[in-house]
């Protein structure tokens, strides 16, 4: 297996192509979507099969990449990330409000910072970075696209909900980091670490302090908190009534 949870810099000059590949990305999808209109449903749900095939693509990149194995440790969609893929994926093709306040949030916030300082876990072999850099933009620009043509809107404490469903999902990848680690842990010493909650990402995050568990978690929380706040404030704004055409305020 190759070098894991690779870290590319600004330094580096193909974190600006691969930048600047995901805004010319985002500006096709945010101009192509909208022209197509809400009732194209084949547009929609062929966004979603694009959605599902990247992290479909991303469990067989060990067939594609000559030095990658599958690893019940590292293989899985258990980042939040590659959960919000699938989500998103199956949301082009349900609509359901609810699953989309959650990916929203979390896809937005993730995606994003996943952009600005990407840490790549399975290694940064050309195939494995191209698919990084793509999935983690769609993650950030298909939300938007799905609240600017197809009217999907935050509704009152969906921010603080979703909160709640992440502590929640990261209590339940605590505990499957713990089985994987000590009930069947690797010879190599490759650690099970899904939704980074038994070590801290190595990315280069002014969010990331290099603490011991559970201590790097902390901060990580009340970031999370400020970032949803601030992202449900700027749906406020640029979206600004509900379905029913009521006006919303900030903390709703």
């Amino acid at each position: 297996m190759g070098q894991l949870d690779v870290v590319i810099s600004p330094a580096e000059p193909r974190y600006w192509a691969m930048m600047a590949m995901c805004a010319a990305l985002a500006v096709w999808s945010l101009w192509f979507f909208p022209k197509k209109g809400a009732e194209n449903t084949m547009a929609r749900k062929g966004l979603g099969i694009a959605m599902l095939a990247f992290q479909g693509i991303d469990l067989l990149m060990f067939t594609m990449v000559p030095d990658m194995s599958f690893s019940w440790h590292r293989s899985l969609p258990l980042h939040l990330c590659g959960i919000n893929a699938i989500l998103i994926g199956l949301n082009c093709f349900w609509l359901n409000r609810a699953l989309f306040s959650f990916t929203a949030f979390l896809g937005i916030i993730g995606g994003a910072h996943s952009l600005l300082t990407p840490q790549l876990p399975s290694g940064d072999a050309l195939p494995l970075m191209l698919l990084f850099f793509v999935k983690h933009a769609a993650l950030v620009f298909v939300p938007l696209v799905m609240a600017k043509v197809y009217g999907l809107r935050f509704r009152q404490w969906d921010w603080i909900r979703t909160y709640g469903w992440t502590v929640a999902l990261s209590m339940v990848l605590m505990g499957l980091n713990a089985m994987l680690n000590l009930v069947f842990p690797r010879t190599d010493g490759v650690i099970a670490n899904y939704m980074y909650v038994w070590e801290a990402p190595v990315a280069d995050n002014p969010l990331v302090f290099d603490w011991a568990w559970p201590w790097y978690l902390a901060p990580l929380h009340v970031a999370l908190l400020v970032h949803l706040i601030l992202l449900n404030a700027a749906f406020r704004k640029w979206s600004p009534a509900t379905d029913a055409g009521k006006p919303l305020r900030w903390f709703e």
